[in-house]
């Protein structure tokens, strides 16, 4: 059994992204082979080297270095810097990292930690689908028409997909993603998230919560979290808890409630540990420092001074009502 993974950072990621790596191949020997891509951005000879020693040295798996092309080149626009489209937008231009020979493959942030066997996620009958991911907490009616899609679509979290190679291939998106963009003049809401979701709309598989358990399941409760984001095709409670007991992936998004970053000083994650555990197998030691402002800790200790059932109606109207008009009006001002 072959599993091949592809995985995006910065120079500056390197450690995190060699943390995430080693938990994949810490908890995945069951694979025959695998094989990890990283699309990297500007990323030193010392740290291809570092992750290399790693990933082919320790482990005996096989490890792609491939340097990302630029925005401009993949979707013909000019872009008003090279970071308008964020810094992952390469899973909408898969074909030009994979090789054709490549039939399916797991794409991860490089802010993941897996800490499960993943060969029952891998081996999962896709049919003629395009992506299986885990949804987001979003309320795709609030947003439909930013996320260009409509009532009863699912829409997943873009930090873990699985991807059909060969459907991807055959469906002709990437030419869709091109033309989207140019039409919105590089200006997407959250960017290649809401371009997959809306162009392979109809052809995604819904995974369990476990595979990308992200930081708003540990944030709030799940009736806050129903409160403030009014989700649709959502998990239940229970699955939402095994998500959080028993996660195969934990994505540490970032969020305003919680330090989330397990790498850095005051972390308030609760499944900060588990990451710093990896962190150790690599021998970093040193946590980043806390960067905040004395403002952002005043923000951060007033949001935490307001119970949370009230703060989640509050932020419910700023979220679901207030910013989609916001968007809106953002929207038509730059036609």
């Amino acid at each position: 059994m072959n599993m091949n993974v592809l995985y995006f950072c910065s120079d500056a990621f390197a450690k995190v992204a060699a943390t995430t790596m080693t938990s994949l191949l810490e908890n995945n020997k069951s694979f025959e082979s695998i094989t990890i891509y990283l699309v990297g951005d500007e990323v030193t000879e010392t740290n291809k080297q570092f992750l290399r020693n790693i990933i082919e040295g320790k482990y005996g798996r096989k490890f792609i270095y491939i340097e990302s092309p630029t925005p401009n080149e993949c979707f013909e626009y000019d872009f008003k810097d090279k970071y308008q489209m964020g810094r992952t937008w390469m899973r909408l231009c898969m074909t030009r990292v994979i090789p054709e020979s490549v039939d399916r493959v797991l794409c991860m942030d490089s802010d993941t930690l897996v800490l499960g066997d993943l060969s029952e996620m891998w081996n999962i009958d896709m049919g003629d689908n395009l992506l299986a991911g885990v949804a987001d907490c979003v309320n795709v009616k609030a947003f439909k028409n930013h996320f260009m899609m409509e009532d009863g679509d699912i829409y997943c979290n873009a930090g873990m997909f699985l991807y059909n190679m060969d459907a991807w291939r055959k469906s002709g998106v990437e030419e869709k993603f091109k033309k989207i963009i140019q039409g919105l003049n590089g200006n997407v809401f959250f960017v290649e998230q809401t371009l997959l979701n809306s162009v392979c709309r109809g052809r995604i598989i819904k995974l369990p919560a476990e595979y990308n358990s992200y930081t708003l399941f540990y944030a709030f409760s799940y009736k806050n979290l129903i409160r403030w984001r009014k989700p649709t095709l959502f998990y239940t409670p229970e699955e939402v808890e095994v998500a959080k007991k028993n996660p195969k992936i934990i994505h540490y998004t970032n969020n305003f409630y919680m330090i989330s970053r397990p790498w850095v000083e005051n972390s308030e994650h609760p499944m900060a540990g588990e990451f710093r555990k990896y962190m150790k197998m690599i021998g970093w030691t040193d946590l980043d420092k806390d960067k905040r402002t004395s403002k952002q800790k005043f923000i951060h200790g007033l949001v935490h001074a307001i119970p949370q059932g009230l703060l989640a109606y509050i932020v419910n109207f700023l979220y679901n009502t207030y910013r989609p008009i916001y968007l809106s009006n953002k929207a038509r001002k730059a036609k």
